[in-house]
Formats: C-alpha cells, sequence, structure tokens
C-alpha cells in the first residue's frame, strides 16, 4: 500500500489520526486505513511497477474482479489489525489481575402453598427449586434456607397504638394497605397482633415475610476518630398467646434487621399452640395470636411502615447447585506449568465454587493407608500465594478452574479424577430478575405442595460486566493499586466491597451528607448508585450496601484516621418535551418509541453520557447533545423544539441547565410530540 501508516507518521513526530472505534473510549488510532477503497486504490497504484502492460483495465476484466475481492477481504483483517492497541490494552489488564465482574444473581421471597390432610406444617428443605419463564427460558430459583410451611392462613392483624387496638382490613392477598406495625408514634409496648387460623397449630418453626416501604436508607459511616454511638435500636419481642397466657417465641432469624429492610422472620414456636383471644378485645372466634411488640428503647427517625405480609415465605436465589462433580483437565498449550480444569455448567456465581482434592498417594506404594482429601479455597489471584497454598482461581463466565504452579499457588498432585467440585452454583444475570407471580412453577417434587409464587418482585439480578467496562474500569484500578489516595479512588474501589451491590460510585472529598454545603477535613464521602431495575424509579442502594462500601474502604483502602462516609446518591428528575419532524414512509409509533428510548439512554445514570458509562455526576443537561441524540435515531429528520422539566419545573425553550456538583439525572417518560400535532 503506497498510503502513510500510523508508525510512519509518528517516527516524524506527527500525530497519528484518531477515529470511531469499538472499544471503551469510542475512539482508537488508525494504524492503517481499514477501507476496501484505500486497499483498492493501493494495488491500484502497483500496477505500474509490476504488470506494466496492464494499461486499459476494463470493469469486466478478471484482474479487476480480483482487485475488488482482495479488497473486500482485506477490510476486516485491517479492522482488527487497528484494534491491537486495544487488545494490547486487555491482555496487560488480564496480566495485572484485573477480571470481569461476573453476573450477579437475583434475590426473591418465595410464598408456599401447602395443603397436608392433617393440617401441620411440611418441611420444604433448602434448595427447593421453582422456575419462572422469560424470553430467554426457564429461570430456577433455590430456596437458601429450610421452611416449615403451615396452611394456616393470616386471619387478622391489629396494630396496639398507647393501649388503643385497630384492626386492619385484610384482602386475599394480605393487608390491603401500607401500615405502621407499631402506629405513628411508636413507643414502648406498641405492637402488632397477627392472627392465624388453621385446623393445627404451626410447628416447629413459623416464617413470616415482610416488605417495608422503601425509604432513602440513612448514610453509613466507618472509620476516623471515636464518635458517640449511634443510638441503640429497639428491643423487639415476640410472644405467642397460647390460649389466655403469653409465652415468648424464640427469635431464630431476622433478617430485616428489626423492620429497616424487607425479609423474614423465622420463630420456633410452642407445640401446643391453643387458640385464643387478646386480653380486652372485643368477642370473635378464637385464633392462634402473635404479638410484636417494642420493649425497649424507639427508632431512630420514622417510624416504619410495611407494604407486605405473608406467611410462608423463603429466601431464594436465582441460581442452580451442582454437587460432587469431577473436574474435566484442559489441556495447557501455553506452557505456564499451571493446571487448568472446567465444570461441566456456566457460569458459575462468584464464592462459590468448592473443591475437593486428593492428597497425594505416592509415598504409599501398597497402598495401605486411607485416602484423605483436602478442601482448597477460591482466591482473586495466584500471584501473591506461595506455593504451599492451596488455592484456585475460577473464570465464572467459561466455568475454568485454574491452579497453582508450584511457585505461585500450590500444585495440583497428579492423579485421574482426583480434583473434585463439592458443589458450586450456576446463574445470575439479568434474567433473574422477574415481577410478581412470575415465578409460579415447581421443579422439585414434594408432598403436600400444591404451589409457589413470588408475591413481591425479584431484587439484583446483574449480567457479567461487558468487555468495554472491565477496561475503562482497569485504568483507573491499575493506577489505584488497591489503595485509596485520590478521590477517583474511593468511588473505583467501592465496587469491589464484598456483600455490597454498586454499579457505581463517586469519592468526594470533605463532604458529608449531615453537613450539607461545609467540607469537612478527615472526611471522604462516597457515593453509591446500585444496579437499575425495571421499576421505573432511580436506583437507590440498601443500608446494607452502604455499610459494607464504608467498611470495606476502612479497612481495605483509606489510611488511618480518614473517615469514610457511604451515602445515596441524589438524582434531578428530568422530563424532555420535544417536536420532531418525522419521516411519513416510517411508521410513526415505532420512531418515537426509538426516539423515547434514545433520550432516556443518554440521560441514564448508568448508561448515559457521551461515552455510555453512566451520566456524570454534576453533568450540565445541555440542549445541543440531546438534539443530535434525537436527530440520529432512523426517521427522524428535524427537531424543531426542545425543553426540559427538571424536578416539576419547566425551563426556557433550547437552554442549558447545571444541576448540583455531585448530582446526577434520572430520566422521566418523555413527551415527544410529532410536528403539526397539538400538545
Amino acid at each position: 500500500m503506497t498510503g502513510e501508516v500510523w508508525w510512519e507518521r509518528a517516527a516524524r513526530e506527527e500525530e497519528g489520526r484518531i477515529v470511531p472505534g469499538p472499544g471503551p473510549t469510542g475512539v482508537q488510532p488508525e494504524l492503517t486505513e481499514a477501507t476496501r477503497e484505500a486497499v483498492r486504490a493501493g494495488v491500484r497504484g502497483r500496477i505500474a511497477g509490476h504488470t506494466p502492460d496492464w494499461t486499459d483495465p476494463d470493469r469486466q476484466d478478471a484482474g479487476v474482479a480480483l482487485v475488488r475481492l482482495f479488497g473486500t477481504q482485506a477490510e476486516p483483517v485491517l479492522a482488527r489489525v487497528n484494534r491491537l492497541p486495544e487488545k494490547v490494552l486487555a491482555e496487560h489488564l488480564v496480566t495485572a489481575g484485573v477480571r470481569r465482574r461476573p453476573a450477579g444473581p437475583a434475590a426473591v421471597l418465595l410464598e408456599f402453598t401447602v395443603n397436608p390432610p392433617d393440617g401441620t406444617s411440611v418441611l420444604v428443605p433448602a434448595g427447593f427449586q421453582s422456575a419462572a419463564s422469560g424470553p430467554a427460558g426457564q429461570v430456577v430459583y433455590e430456596t437458601d434456607r429450610d421452611l416449615y410451611a403451615t396452611p394456616a392462613t393470616l386471619a387478622a392483624l391489629v396494630v396496639q397504638e398507647r393501649g388503643m387496638r385497630e384492626s386492619l382490613p385484610l384482602g386475599p392477598a394480605g393487608p390491603g394497605r401500607p401500615f405502621a406495625p407499631f402506629g405513628r408514634d411508636p413507643e414502648p409496648g406498641d405492637g402488632l397482633w397477627i392472627g392465624l387460623s388453621g385446623p393445627a397449630a404451626p410447628h416447629p418453626g413459623l416464617s413470616l415475610g415482610f416488605v417495608v416501604a422503601a425509604a432513602p436508607p440513612a448514610p453509613a459511616r466507618s472509620g476516623g476518630p471515636a464518635s458517640l454511638p449511634p443510638a441503640p435500636a429497639p428491643l423487639l419481642r415476640w410472644d405467642v398467646l397460647d390460649g389466655t397466657r403469653l409465652v415468648p417465641a424464640e427469635l431464630v432469624r431476622d433478617s430485616t434487621a428489626g423492620f429497616r429492610a424487607s425479609g423474614t422472620v423465622e420463630l420456633r414456636v410452642p407445640r401446643t399452640w391453643a387458640p385464643g383471644s387478646p386480653p380486652g378485645a372485643r368477642p370473635r372466634p378464637p385464633l392462634r395470636w402473635l404479638r410484636l411488640r417494642i420493649a425497649y428503647g424507639a427508632f431512630d427517625g420514622p417510624a416504619p411502615v410495611l407494604s407486605g405480609l405473608r406467611l410462608n415465605t423463603v429466601a431464594a436465589t436465582a441460581a442452580r447447585t451442582i454437587r460432587d462433580e469431577p473436574l474435566q483437565p484442559i489441556q495447557d498449550t501455553g506452557g505456564s506449568g499451571s493446571r487448568r480444569m472446567r465444570l461441566s455448567q456456566a457460569p458459575v456465581l462468584a464464592g462459590s465454587v468448592v473443591v475437593e482434592v486428593d492428597d497425594d498417594a505416592g509415598a504409599d506404594v501398597f497402598g495401605t493407608a486411607a485416602g484423605s482429601a483436602t478442601r482448597w479455597r477460591e482466591v482473586e489471584s495466584l500471584a501473591a500465594h506461595g506455593a504451599d497454598d492451596r488455592v484456585f482461581t475460577v473464570d465464572h463466565e467459561r466455568g475454568e478452574v485454574a491452579f497453582g504452579d508450584g511457585v505461585h499457588g500450590a500444585a495440583v498432585p497428579p492423579g485421574f479424577r482426583n480434583v473434585r467440585a463439592v458443589r458450586y452454583r450456576v446463574g445470575g444475570g439479568s434474567a433473574g430478575a422477574v415481577r410478581a407471580g412470575a415465578v409460579n412453577a415447581v421443579v422439585t417434587a414434594l408432598p403436600y405442595v400444591i404451589g409457589v409464587t413470588n408475591p413481591f418482585p425479584s431484587s439484583g439480578g446483574t449480567d457479567a460486566e461487558p468487555d468495554a467496562e472491565t477496561m475503562r474500569r482497569g485504568v483507573g484500578q491499575l493506577r489505584a493499586r488497591g489503595r485509596a489516595v485520590a478521590p477517583a479512588d474511593y468511588g473505583l474501589l467501592a465496587t469491589r466491597a464484598p456483600g455490597a451491590s454498586v454499579a457505581r460510585a463517586r469519592g468526594v472529598p470533605g463532604l458529608h451528607p449531615d453537613f450539607p454545603g461545609a467540607p469537612i477535613p478527615g472526611v471522604v464521602g462516597v457515593l453509591v448508585v446500585p444496579p437499575g431495575d425495571d421499576g421505573g424509579e432511580p436506583p437507590v442502594p440498601t443500608a446494607a450496601t452502604l455499610r459494607a462500601v464504608a467498611d470495606f474502604l476502612t479497612r481495605e483502602a483509606a489510611p488511618a484516621g480518614v473517615t469514610v462516609v457511604a451515602a445515596p446518591a441524589r438524582y434531578r428528575r428530568v422530563a424532555v418535551e420535544s417536536h420532531l419532524a418525522l419521516d411519513p414512509d416510517l411508521d410513526r409509533a415505532a420512531v418515537l418509541a426509538r426516539a423515547g428510548d434514545a433520550v432516556r439512554t443518554h440521560l441514564d445514570p448508568l448508561r448515559g453520557g457521551e461515552d455510555g458509562a453512566g451520566w456524570p455526576f454534576g453533568g450540565t443537561l445541555r440542549h445541543t447533545p440531546l438534539v443530535r441524540r434525537l436527530l440520529a435515531v432512523d426517521g427522524v429528520l428535524a427537531v424543531s423544539r426542545l425543553a426540559l422539566t427538571v424536578d416539576g419545573v419547566r425551563l426556557p425553550t433550547c437552554t442549558d441547565h447545571a444541576i448540583g456538583p455531585h448530582e446526577l439525572v434520572w430520566p422521566e417518560r418523555p413527551l415527544l410530540i410529532p410536528a403539526g400535532d397539538r400538545p
């Protein structure tokens, strides 16, 4: 080819040409002009030197056809050549230990319906499988704990506040409306009475599912100088009304953390639980009553509000468990010395692989010693481990397990089928995020279990991190090297916090939500954005996520004396109104739908912005980029007018709007009006 290439221009200290590319930055250096026309022009330029007798090529000539075919075939090859810098970066990140975040599983509360002939409770063991049907096929959910499901039903709810009792209306699906279980201003002695009707007493356990009305979680702080301890949470006590006397019920597990979050409450109740009526209540048919009351303390903040209460509920995860599977060896063609093996199912959930390796029996030549196996543990990288560390890494997407080479990590002793996966879980992804009632198929056959459903939508469920996002994040991760020095390091490392669901985070020096507008020395605020869902509301992290982020950054990354405060990001609601001229030859409804998706995607806190990495914190709402996004939609010919409404306030037409320096935007449904139509 006769045209100059990128490295020739660089050798003469000329700036190389930057062109759009498929990589994480959206651009790439042009090593060579990767078009079929350029290839054909290069071949044509060599005709005079190599075939001077070919002076008058005709379009019907066979040589012309070969030149055109060569240009067509060389175009994708040269396009891959231009991606060499991106490939080099990807390989460098892999060598440095930067790995893709695997898919995360969705979580859901399942409600079971049982019908035993004697009316007693039915044990639904952990690992019971049910399923939901989706566009990608069937999604399996496994229960996380044992459940004693009772055929009893919820018959009455009574709120007791300052000695006064108020009965709540019940519908077929439980409470008919949200309610405060301890009243509007709770104090010790206030509580909730739950009446159950059924032929027999639930025994030995009872599981109740509670959905706490969403409220912005309080910021979580960790580290820094010692401060006054927070106010203690109220002490909640469960009792059983056995006939006419109250008997304490043993609290086995409370995943609601005292009604701070949605979850389940598991109780152990006595075998003899006689029906009765609460003292002082008006006459009604005897029921089996539970009482929940505040024994001591008070809630720090507004009283909890429940939007749902169900019996026979248990947490489940969108995953399947595989047990006792020998790993299949993979031939090592790279000569690395490490041993690689494959699991039969993928994708694998992070931290779920339990591996046992049979000890080397080479010293026992007569086979007189009993065989033994050792459990090895999963780590992120083998680089920091020695020759005696029995560790392994997992490629969660491919289901490949890598063991050490005897230098970095212990080598697996030779043998046949001597490496077994005791158990591991497969699943995860956005397919597990389903609406209420979608989980309705029973996979595991169990006597007397006649139905299962999810009364509330699932939470979580994220796909594996895209390669572009891994490369974008990996550059910052290498710079941070596991330590939080610059403010950006705090936001980057927050996504690695164990037990936290974080899609984006931003570190801000001096930001403390309790002191707005005043920078506080020694404080770093971390604004957290969790993965989104289809609920139509801005993503808000849970209190558990905020606590996990604050604790992780303080323990692993922040310098001594720095107080880390994790808080939810603040959103400004933005609605776009625009008048569009549409192509009359295309379907107007389809064009408007594509235009609305383009606007929402551009403003999305996770997928928006110019680079698709999420709307930038504090990014100004500009009129021109929105117009360009609309004009890029096939079928939109012109944008005659565009106006923004921010937090309910309509702004002047065709103007920009600045938001707070640490705020994000949340796109409301846009109003797109075809030209000639009236709003």
